[in-house]
């Protein structure tokens, strides 16, 4: 009788790595809430290049996971727009969402603008059907990505006229950005229409010095959460 054999299943250690560290809040520090007046979109089909989100087993630390490396390159003459909201009504969110393992983040963006006449409607009428990606400052001057390369942007747009003379009314914008990771910050480059800003602070953009290869630089620090609490 021939001898029987056990197989023992073989063992394939994962390329993952923790970066777990500590979330400390000190004593008098300031966190801001809300969003700056101003958000940037574009469309996601005019990004040539898109700055890299590091894998999990590749980032240096923590805040490395959240935070892209590198510029967006957009098509010839395109620039990101500009939308002016309400920022006692505009939000970011972000939420967990499907089961392990195959779990994502939905990142949502709420943009309330004042205006609701011709060039408000014909926003609502592309952004109805098209696929952008928004950029969105938060009160402490960092900038923060909604919409990634993988997953498709989803735009919804409401308007309302107002109820007599001080009715509430104007455009709103919600977003739907299914991602990887909660919003990611971008410190890299903004190309707008009225020139180039940081997406550290919102500072004006300063090319690095060719020695020193890719990166950012603004005239500002890119330190914690706090700014000491200034808008």
């Amino acid at each position: 009788m021939a001898n029987s054999t056990t197989t023992q299943p073989s063992s394939t250690a994962c390329a993952t790595k923790a970066l777990y560290g500590s979330l400390p809040s000190c004593s008098g520090q300031t966190y801001l809430s809300g969003l700056r007046r101003r958000v940037y979109f574009v469309e996601k089909s005019k990004i040539l290049i898109w700055p890299k989100l590091p894998d999990a087993d590749k980032a240096a630390s923590m805040a490395a996971m959240s935070t892209y490396v590198g510029n967006f390159t957009l098509a010839a003459d395109v620039k990101w727009h500009a939308i002016d909201g309400l920022t006692a009504k505009d939000n970011v969110t972000s939420e967990s969402q499907g089961t392990l393992p195959y779990k994502t983040t939905i990142n949502k963006l709420n943009v309330s603008h004042p205006g609701k006449d011709e060039d408000a409607t014909g926003f609502a009428r592309q952004a109805n059907t098209d696929n952008l990606i928004y950029l969105a400052q938060q009160a402490n001057g960092k900038f923060r990505v909604i919409g990634c390369e993988l997953y498709d942007t989803e735009t919804k747009v409401s308007q309302k006229s107002g109820e007599g003379p001080t009715g509430d009314a104007g455009t709103t914008i919600e977003v739907d950005a299914t991602d990887r990771c909660p919003a990611p910050f971008y410190p890299g480059k903004i190309e707008t229409e009225d020139g180039n800003i940081s997406g550290v602070d919102g500072s004006a953009y300063v090319e690095p010095p060719a020695s020193t290869g890719g990166g950012t630089t603004s005239s500002s620090s890119t330190g914690g959460d706090s700014d000491g609490g200034k808008v």
